[in-house]
């Protein structure tokens, strides 16, 4: 189950504005930008910093600009940057003209990050097990998720739900256990490629990656183990 964090990588606001300098070059001539004008500008180098790699499916929203505004001139290539240091939820962005006695607007916008996600098709109450016609594949803003968003379905078939879900709630890691305290679990023993497999009692619960305690129903022995899958424990021997 893969883990999204909040935080978008940092970005390099000189290579931008060089960028953005080999963009919207323009003759000697001034040239005359509209307010609906400069907010398309805006919007396209906004999206082109979007999609820099380790950027993953982001939607840019930039305010438009007042039309009742008088149009700006500019015989300049127009020059965008951001305020900050890296992409953000909530965004400033400087479009500048650098002529002699030039000028300068700051214009917010939105960039929203989404992922793929999975989601109830009904409502489901605290230990209910989970079947796909209960799920659905979907995708969500990143900063509207409660934690470590669930995506992909199939990985969470016959997981139990620790609280009760609304319809249509993205689920997130915290909302499962893949194995719960008490279930009768896989325990798989790895060494140099080779695996041996037993049954044992989760302790404890857990989701995708985290380690619990269980106890072999042979030997009585309790071990750590790694949630690798619904109802099924890993040891390295």
């Amino acid at each position: 189950m893969k883990m999204y964090y909040k935080f978008l990588p940092r970005f390099d606001n000189t290579k931008a504005l060089w960028i953005a300098t080999v963009l919207f070059n323009c003759s000697a001539s001034a040239a005359s930008y509209s307010m609906a004008d400069l907010t398309m500008y805006t919007t396209q180098w906004l999206e082109q910093q979007a999609t820099a790699p380790g950027l993953n499916q982001l939607k840019v929203e930039v305010y438009p600009l007042d039309n009742r505004l008088a149009d700006k001139s500019c015989e300049q290539p127009l020059q965008f940057s951001l305020m900050s240091e890296q992409l953000q939820r909530q965004n400033t962005v400087k479009v500048q003209c650098t002529d002699s006695g030039g000028w300068q607007l700051f214009i917010p916008a939105k960039v929203s990050q989404f992922v793929d996600a999975v989601a109830v098709t009904r409502q489901l109450v605290a230990g209910s097990y989970l079947s796909s016609d209960m799920l659905t594949q979907t995708e969500t803003d990143l900063s509207q998720s409660r934690g470590a968003v669930v995506a992909d379905l199939e990985l969470i078939i016959g997981a139990r739900t620790k609280r009760t879900l609304n319809v249509g709630q993205i689920l997130t890691q915290n909302d499962l256990c893949l194995v719960c305290k008490g279930d009768v679990v896989t325990i798989a023993g790895v060494s140099n490629g080779l695996s041996v497999t037993t049954r044992a009692t989760a302790l404890q619960d857990g989701g995708l990656g985290d380690d619990v305690k269980v106890q072999n129903l042979q030997s009585k022995r309790v071990v750590t183990a790694q949630i690798t899958a619904v109802k099924r424990v890993e040891i390295k021997l």
